[in-house]
């Protein structure tokens, strides 16, 4: 009896493991999910064409995108984030904060997140940067603190910012051009490649702390391609040191003083 007992009790604490390691991406991968099943329900798909999980090449390996909506109204590319807490940040913040309770928590800013991810489907189709309307979008029980753009909505309101563009600037035939060239770009990435891309996702979706030490000169650019640069810690020796927002693909650091 005891050792069927310690077998199920061996078995939970395994499981309990398993959950809480892949828990993050469950999130993001229920809250992308979730955001999907709104738009083609709220969304008329003679007007608008959702792309789901379009990864891209870039000059540097890939990038991702949640969804873009190709409409005559513009194109529309949503960043989702699936947080809980208070949410603080401004357009021009390298990086917002989450607090939850006492803890707080560094964030890449998705708005710049955003605008690399219109720049590259602005490159790949040659359609200009203004005809792209990027929105950033937050599930969860996120709580927005301060005072923030109007393309930065909840989950709720997504809808609505996408409809509130009633003003065509894409010629109807252009739509399906737009949305299979897209797709055609997106074919080109490889399987290895979208393996890469997810394990470099992984590892950039780690929180940084905001009690992490400072280096007397602030927050610095990187040494090697000038981005600004996040603060992150050893994990073997918990020192602190500031790394490259774009790591694997760039490897520079500075360690702090």
């Amino acid at each position: 009896m005891f050792s069927g007992l310690f077998l199920w009790l061996a078995l939970f604490a395994v499981a309990s493991v398993l959950f809480n390691a892949f828990l993050p991406r469950i999130k993001g991968g229920l809250g992308e999910v979730l955001v999907n099943v709104l738009l083609r329900m709220q969304l008329d798909s003679k007007e608008y064409h959702l792309i789901p999980n379009v990864i891209l090449p870039t000059k540097d390996g890939t990038t991702q995108i949640d969804h873009v909506i190709v409409s005559r109204f513009g194109i529309f590319v949503l960043e989702t984030k699936n947080y809980k807490g208070w949410i603080f940040g401004n357009e021009k913040d390298a990086q917002w904060t989450q607090q939850l309770y006492r803890h707080r928590n560094r964030f890449q800013n998705p708005l710049r997140q955003n605008y690399l991810h219109t720049r590259t489907l602005a490159d790949l189709t040659g359609i200009h940067h203004d005809y792209f309307k990027p929105v950033v979008v937050f599930l969860g029980e996120a709580t927005f603190k301060t005072t923030m753009p109007s393309n930065v909505v909840y989950a709720g309101n997504c809808v609505r910012y996408i409809r509130s563009f009633s003003s065509p600037v894409i010629k109807a035939s252009q739509v399906p051009e737009i949305t299979s060239a897209i797709r055609e770009w997106a074919a080109t990435v490889s399987a290895e490649k979208k393996r890469t891309h997810a394990t470099h996702v992984r590892s950039k979706k780690e929180p940084v702390s905001t009690n992490a030490s400072q280096p007397v000169t602030g927050q610095p650019s990187c040494p090697n391609c000038q981005s600004t640069m996040v603060s992150r810690q050893n994990r073997k020796t918990g020192e602190p040191f500031w790394g490259c927002p774009r790591y694997p693909a760039c490897r520079g650091i500075v360690r702090t003083r």
